[in-house]
């Protein structure tokens, strides 16, 4: 199955054999395992993931290649292609057991943010292996303090464990896109971090904080205006947690971020 990729929907199919099952490999699935692939596009990883034994279910937007998949699939007992879009899909009732699901897929660089913390609402995956843009990668991955720290790092933090699975070259791809991917692989914490709603604040106070990144935490948390907390719980929760209101919120860690937010936002009165 060979078509032109849409811009429009961000497609570049990976066409590197070598990566394609190095990719499906780092999955990990074992025979009888519900796999959830994401975006399958021309069918690169779908292949490699179904020799693995495993119960595939591959969601694509793109009406004509989940036509083309569907027919070559047809008959195939453990490959299921469905058409439709991840954003929106009932994604735990994709799988026969959301909990022991697998994902995989290389996904369009212009949603890759609202894919990830989609996938990483309550009930989680298993696990999650994705291709995504080198930058992306770095900033899910980085630490405090450093220039890719941000809402990104924190918001995936306080939810999984994230690492490097491998390079995947920019002539990996067709078309040849402008940047270089990494796969990565994210884990989510096994049991949870966060319930549903500790996890909204988190979401809204780091939003809120990495919004103002050049200011100090004392000025965001007392005038942002999706926060407007007291000075008087300002210097409270900030000396709780031995941290001074003129840091800013790259020095701040994710649990920083989950114990300010536990301690700011759930107070009668607060918006969340």
């Amino acid at each position: 199955m060979r078509r032109r990729a849409k811009r429009s929907l961000g497609q570049n199919f990976l066409v590197d054999p070598n990566l394609q099952r190095k990719i499906a490999a780092a999955v990990g699935a074992v025979p009888g395992e519900p796999v959830l692939e994401i975006g399958p596009g021309q069918g690169a990883l779908t292949g490699h993931l179904a020799e693995s034994g495993a119960v595939v279910t591959a969601v694509e937007l793109d009406d004509e290649l989940a036509a083309a998949l569907a027919a070559r699939y047809e008959h195939h007992p453990r490959v299921t292609i469905v058409r439709g879009d991840i954003l929106t899909a009932d994604l735990a009732a994709l799988t026969a057991d959301w909990g022991r699901t697998r994902v995989a897929g290389n996904i369009p660089y212009n949603i890759t943010t609202p894919i990830i913390f989609r996938l990483l609402r309550l009930p989680y995956p298993a696990d999650i292996v994705l291709t995504v843009q080198a930058e992306v990668a770095a900033r899910i991955m980085a630490g405090p303090g450093t220039k890719t720290y941000g809402a990104l790092s924190v918001g995936v933090a306080v939810h999984a464990g994230a690492t490097r699975v491998c390079k995947v070259p920019r002539q990996a791809f067709r078309p040849v896109p402008r940047v270089e991917s990494v796969a990565i692989r994210i884990t989510p914490l096994s049991p949870p971090r966060l319930t549903a709603e500790e996890a909204e604040r988190v979401r809204i106070l780091t939003r809120a904080a990495f919004s103002w990144r050049r200011k100090q935490m004392g000025t965001i948390l007392r005038r942002h205006p999706e926060l407007r907390c007291t000075a008087a719980a300002v210097e409270e929760a900030l000396g709780a947690r031995g941290l001074s209101r003129s840091l800013r919120p790259e020095r701040l860690s994710p649990q920083d971020f989950v114990e300010l937010s536990a301690t700011l936002l759930a107070r009668p009165g607060s918006r969340v």
